[in-house]
């Protein structure tokens, strides 16, 4: 999506303004330019929400969940080693030459757009990718940001982030409402509440302010929407949004780089999809993170391409990425056949949307099941020898078949595919990273630890040829020839 150049104001208003009207079309999605007002010496963002009630200790758990006995979880692993029990072991990366990942139209930045679960919506994968780049802080940005503002466990490209109550999260993969209007991270906003609000601070994690053009992704309505927005801590200004029902942009543009952004809903419903903002010429890798924890690839199933071309009416990534599984596998009985024909719609709604751009599937990683005191039994209890002990690679056996379909549809579009199960090594790897020193492995055994994210990611990096030798031979940045 372009970005209009500053002359080209449409409207501005100092206590009030009216969108009506005066709407420029740039690609599918109108835009209303608002010129605002940045300030200097801008205090830190305040939430004033209130504080959580404190909850009561919880009662001691008589049986309490514990790993399972390393013993047995070896004895398991042998047997689902056994060249019967199972096929070929295959690697990690498959499918064309890695070099294939890195090729870009512009040399100079590199622009990938990844989605994913909760695995990657924490950021400390992406984060050790960017490290593992060599490159300055300032030469790593994003673009887009998902309306997920506020929802535990995303790390966003903001500073700080304040939400009120009032606001619902419209995940494609949960709700049809984020399917049929789907925000560029297949995730929205939706508020019916009038006074409900939102803030957030845009300075980056230095604390500089950085942005002085802002876009808000929504979705208009047949009837206006009305709006009261502040820039830093100067004053709120009214606004009403009037124009065609569908994707709609309200592009606030300042003289100099805002600070901080308040809205308050006067009148919705408002339905927020996403954020965005131009990258610096200065910037070489361009990195945006569509995470949502809980959600699966299903949400691009009965995605629309052209509801989602109104964000993106020029190819925007060298590569696409999604990295999903684990909330697939949690579906008891596992179906690989569902799984296969469901992974196959989606992957194909996915790539209608990015046909010609260089894409990757990633899969999840083994996973360990946690045992009640009880089930493990006595040590050396005769009975308990005699007795099967439960079966501490259910979703071991479900990960790998996970990992196989992923390598096979990745082929069939011209997709490559990694493993996270196959590089941490396989089955029983999450008892092993957990056990280790730092442990690699969250105590739920589904989940990593900082550590562990950065291990994979290193792992990755090793497999993918990601490095600054991608970089390195990029042409020099814009402003500076």
């Amino acid at each position: 999506m372009k970005w209009m150049s500053p002359g080209q104001v449409i409207f501005g208003g100092v206590l009030a303004c009216c969108c009506a009207g005066v709407q420029a079309q740039i690609g599918p999605a109108p835009v209303n330019l608002m010129q605002v007002q940045a300030l200097s010496d801008v205090p830190d963002l305040q939430c004033g929400l209130p504080a959580p009630a404190s909850k009561p200790p919880r009662a001691a758990d008589p049986d309490p969940v514990e790993w399972p006995e390393q013993t047995e979880v070896d004895l398991q692993v042998k047997a689902f080693l056994k060249p019967e029990s199972r096929k070929a072991e295959p690697s990690a990366l498959a499918g064309p030459a890695a070099a294939s990942l890195w090729s870009r139209a512009n040399p100079s930045v590199l622009r990938v757009g990844i989605w994913s679960d909760s695995h990657l919506a924490a950021g400390f994968f992406t984060q050790e990718l960017q490290r593992l780049s060599r490159l300055a802080p300032d030469q790593v940005r994003a673009q887009f940001m998902p309306a997920s503002l506020g929802r535990a466990g995303v790390r966003l490209p903001l500073r700080k982030t304040c939400v009120s109550p009032d606001w619902q999260y419209e995940p494609a993969h949960a709700q049809s409402a984020g399917v049929a209007h789907p925000g560029p991270g297949l995730v929205n906003m939706l508020s019916r509440q009038d006074g409900a609000w939102l803030s957030m601070d845009l300075r980056n994690a230095a604390g500089r302010a950085e942005h002085a053009r802002v876009r808000l992704l929504y979705q208009q309505t047949e009837h206006p929407i009305f709006l009261a927005l502040r820039v830093d801590a100067g004053q709120e200004q009214t606004l009403s949004l009037q124009g065609p029902q569908g994707p709609a942009v309200l592009e606030l543009a300042a003289q100099e780089a805002m600070s901080t952004l308040a809205l308050r809903v006067m009148q919705g419903p408002f339905r927020l999809q996403g954020l965005e903002w131009p990258v610096a010429p200065s910037v070489r890798l361009q990195m945006d993170v569509f995470g949502y924890p809980g959600a699966t690839v299903g949400g691009w199933r009965h995605v629309r391409p052209e509801s989602m071309t109104p964000w993106w009416p020029e190819p925007p990534y060298d590569l696409v990425v999604l990295a999903f599984g684990t909330n697939e596998g949690n579906v008891q009985p596992f179906s690989a056949q569902s799984y296969r024909q469901m992974l196959e719609a989606s992957v194909s709604q996915w790539r209608a949307v990015f046909p010609q751009t260089a894409c990757l599937l990633i899969a999840p990683g083994d996973r360990g099941v946690l045992l009640r005191r009880s089930q493990k039994g006595g040590k050396s209890s005769p009975q308990a020898k005699k007795k099967a002990g439960p079966d501490v690679l259910r979703f071991t056996r479900v990960h790998d078949e996970i990992g196989r379909i992923q390598k096979q549809v990745a082929q069939s579009h011209g997709c490559h595919a990694w493993s996270m199960f196959e590089a941490m090594g396989g089955a029983g790897s999450a008892y092993r990273w957990a056990r280790q020193t730092p442990p690699l492995m969250a105590r739920d055994l589904i989940h990593f630890t900082v550590p562990g994210y950065q291990r994979l990611a290193q792992l990755m990096a090793k497999d993918l040829g990601w490095g600054p030798a991608l970089f390195e031979d990029s042409a020099a940045p814009a402003a500076n020839r």
